[in-house]
């Protein structure tokens, strides 16, 4: 039976957090296994999400010290 990688270990993973054998058994890992590659890709697809909302943020931020500045 198959190994599958936690949320955890996928995020020490993404963040060069894991050991270099550990990575390469990762990345080996990611080639074969469907579940823990869309796992990882849900990761990825929340870091972007994060990042687009913190950028909208600091733009309506930045645009509500604007107005107030007038």
């Amino acid at each position: 039976m198959m190994k599958h990688y936690t949320k955890e270990e996928l995020e020490l993973y993404r963040n060069g957090h894991m050991s270099v054998l550990s990575r390469i058994g990762c990345s080996a890992h990611l080639g074969t296994c469907k579940t823990c590659t869309a796992l990882f890709n849900e990761l990825k697809n929340e870091d972007q999400f994060l990042a687009e909302l913190r950028t909208s943020v600091q733009l309506y931020q930045h645009q509500q010290r604007k107005e107030t500045a007038k």
